[in-house]
């Protein structure tokens, strides 16, 4: 059996590892709003505001929705 080389250039490779990101990470928003019953637009200013406590599940959470911003808006 020949294993062909991996093309790790390929758009469509990094588009659906993208992809498969957004997924994910979209998944675990939704897990956290529901825990927290708080929307993920709002998670910032109820930790400014001191609604919402500094936890390391917290930061997990703000992590992931900054990284959704950046693959959605850094295209």
């Amino acid at each position: 059996m020949t294993v062909q080389p991996l093309d790790w250039n390929s758009v469509d490779l990094l588009e659906q590892n993208r992809q498969r990101l957004l997924r994910e990470l979209n998944q675990k928003l939704r897990q956290y709003e529901a825990r927290y019953e708080l929307s993920s637009n709002r998670v910032e200013a109820a930790l400014a505001s001191g609604q919402l406590r500094d936890t390391a599940e917290v930061c997990d959470w703000v992590v992931a929705l900054r990284t959704i911003q950046a693959l959605t808006h850094g295209r």
